[in-house]
Order: C-alpha cells, then sequence, then structure tokens
C-alpha cells in the first residue's frame, strides 16, 4: 500500500489493513511522509517504509516492488495486490472485496477499468497473480521506471503504461480485467429489483463533467422516440424540457424510482390497459440501457460511485469534489450508505477538498483544467 500519512495513520485506512490482516494477508506499506511511532501500527503493518515525497503513488509503488524483489518475498507470493490511501474504505465492504480480489483467478484483476483516452484499470488496486508478478517483464517495467511528479506523465507511464505491460503479460484477454465491470453492472441490475428500484437515487449528480448521467428524463425522450405514436401530443411529454418557473403551465408527475417511473409512462399511454405488462418490461429493459451507457464512460469509480459503493465496491475516491465528479448531493448519499461511525471522517475528508475550479486561480487555475495538477 502506497500511504501519504502524516503522524498517524486514518482510521479508515487501519480498518482496511486490519481486514487484511484477519485474512492472513503480508502488508507492505511505503509512506512518504512520517507516521509518529510507526510500531504502533504493528497489529496491521508487517513491513513499513518510509521515503522522500516524489513520483507521488508510483514512486511508491516502485520501491513497494523493488522490496518484494530484492528481498526474495515475491517468489514466495502466490497473489498479491497494489493498492494506495486515495480512496476511502468502507468498513461495511472491506472484507468482501479482499476475498474477491485475492480469491479470483484473473492474473490481473482491477477493481475498476477506466475508458478515458484508453482502456486501463485504475492503479489505485489491482491484484496480480505470482505468475505476473514474477514475470520479467513486470521487473523490467518497474526497474526502468522514472519517477516523477508530473501527473500527466504519471498517468501517462505509469497507470496507461502499466496496464499495457499487464496486458503483454497475461495469457488471455479474459485475464485483464476489472472485479466491477460493465457485465458485472448489467448482470446484478437485471438480477437485483431492489438497487434497479433505486437507480435514480445511485446516479451521479454532478453536472461539472461532460461525462453523460442517467436520468428519467433521457429514458423518456428513447421510449417516446421508439415506441409510442400518436398524432397528437401525449399526455406528460410537454414536460419533459419544462423548467421550475414553467412547471405550473403543464401536467407533469414526479418519479424517483422504476415503478414510479413505470406508472407516469403506463398512464401516459392511452392503450395501457393492454399493453400495460409490455410497457413496463420495455421501460425497465430502457432504463438498464441508458444507465450501462452512461457506467461505460470515462473512470468507473468516479462516473459511478455510489452506484458502485452500494453493491459493493469499498473505496470511494478522495478527490471526487475536487475533481467535480461528485457535489454535496453526492457526497451525502454516499455518507449515509457507511457505517454511522465512519460518516464523520469521510464528510471531513470530501469537503476538505472542495472543486478546483471554484477555488484555484491564476496559473493553477489554468494547470487544473489541463489536468496538469
Amino acid at each position: 500500500m502506497a500511504l501519504y500519512q502524516k503522524g498517524i495513520i486514518r482510521d479508515d485506512v487501519v480498518h482496511f489493513l486490519r481486514s487484511a490482516k484477519e485474512l492472513g494477508l503480508y502488508v507492505v506499506c511505503v509512506n512518504t511522509l512520517k507516521v509518529k511511532n510507526p510500531d504502533r501500527y504493528s497489529d496491521v503493518v508487517d513491513c513499513y517504509i518510509e521515503k522522500y515525497n516524489y513520483g507521488r503513488d508510483f514512486g511508491s509503488y516502485k520501491s513497494g516492488f523493488g522490496y518484494l524483489y530484492s528481498s526474495g518475498l515475491a517468489e514466495q507470493c502466490p497473489r498479491m495486490m497494489l493498492v494506495n490511501d486515495s480512496v476511502f474504505f468502507s468498513r461495511k465492504h472491506n472484507m468482501r472485496f479482499l476475498e474477491e480480489m485475492f480469491g479470483s483467478t484473473v492474473e490481473a484483476l482491477g477493481a475498476t477499468e477506466n475508458y478515458e483516452i484508453e482502456h486501463h484499470l485504475g492503479s489505485f488496486c489491482i491484484a496480480l497473480s505470482g505468475e505476473v508478478l514474477n514475470h520479467p517483464k513486470l521487473k523490467k517495467y518497474w526497474k526502468n521506471y522514472k519517477c516523477t511528479d508530473v501527473r500527466p506523465v504519471v498517468i501517462k507511464t505509469g497507470e496507461m503504461e502499466l496496464s499495457k505491460t499487464l496486458k503483454r503479460i497475461v495469457s488471455s484477454p479474459d485475464n485483464f480485467k476489472s472485479l466491477y465491470d460493465i457485465e458485472r453492472a448489467s448482470t446484478l441490475l437485471h438480477s437485483d429489483d431492489v438497487v434497479l428500484e433505486d437507480i435514480a437515487h445511485l446516479s451521479r449528480n454532478s453536472g461539472l463533467s461532460h461525462w453523460p448521467r442517467f436520468s428519467f428524463s433521457s429514458v423518456s425522450k428513447e421510449v417516446i422516440s421508439k415506441f409510442l405514436h400518436s398524432p397528437a401530443s401525449i399526455a406528460g411529454v410537454s414536460a419533459l424540457n419544462a423548467d421550475f418557473d414553467s412547471l405550473s403551465e403543464v401536467e407533469v408527475h414526479y418519479a424517483d424510482s422504476l415503478t414510479g417511473f413505470s406508472e407516469f409512462v403506463c398512464g401516459a399511454v392511452t392503450n395501457s390497459s393492454s399493453a400495460g405488462e409490455n410497457i413496463r418490461t420495455t421501460v425497465k429493459g430502457e432504463v438498464i440501457s441508458n444507465f450501462i451507457g452512461c457506467f461505460a464512460h470515462g473512470s468507473q469509480i468516479h462516473q459511478n460511485g455510489i452506484f458502485l459503493h452500494r453493491i459493493g465496491l469499498p473505496i470511494i475516491k478522495l478527490d471526487g469534489v475536487y475533481r467535480g465528479m461528485f457535489i454535496s448531493n453526492d457526497i451525502e448519499r454516499l455518507a449515509l450508505d457507511l457505517e454511522p461511525d465512519q460518516r464523520g471522517e469521510f464528510r471531513w475528508i470530501m469537503y476538505s477538498r472542495p472543486f478546483g475550479g471554484d477555488v484555484l486561480f491564476g496559473w493553477k487555475r489554468a494547470a487544473f483544467y489541463r489536468g496538469l495538477i
């Protein structure tokens, strides 16, 4: 685990490491700051390394892998996971997540994936088989990796190049994937009516990113254009593009669940008495299709943070507000889905890094929007 912890290690990180130790895992932590009395964490950390703060997370990864190779631990390791503390660890899901990551036979398994620029695994959490860990190409990658603090370079030569290296190493394409991928999301939505019913509340609210967001409004337009036919206007359709100032002039229907939305569509269709069941099946399919279409854009952990936590992913990206992917509504929904005693710590961490576009000025603001900081 790559750490950036000063004085003490965050409680959520300690909880995650404790879960790892309960599973019998060997824990190596590389910290770029200083912790007072590291021995106090000896029950959850087997090897603690401090290094100069340079190179971001990949600088720490390089040191960690160097230790595994030089100490001979890599040769004894059947499976390992690299992870960093740029995420918040939800105690609710830690144990099951670790069991899945270490119990899987996938040779290079990320927690989530990223479709921005090109497909790659999120480097904040990847599990590797012993064969991949000890492969000459991976050893060469870490030996040749040049540390840098320049964010775009780290993304290119670190996150992106690591995924390319792993793709070359694995024995088949299906051995390079993420645990919470599109297929898992789609399968769950088709089988879990409880999650599907609440889908509107599990979708990102922030409009600061250009990535598409799920909404019943966008589903309505698809259903209308594909399935509904009338020489006159359909009841409720005119509300699709209405704003609050004009809501009193049109007929609207509030719906925050799949059932409520299906009833709205049925109520707007003349022959719903005979086609009701077909309409509900069609609406359900369109809702899943629209959500999955949005799910597949950009960084999965940012785009789908609320949904992913609800279905079992314990890690929440700490830069969600700073990057404009979360707004306060999103943070509150995530907080209420955590264990009660973790909510305060989570809110404090997330709200302490407000959106960069609001608080940065001058060259820092320009650098932020170009992804340099």
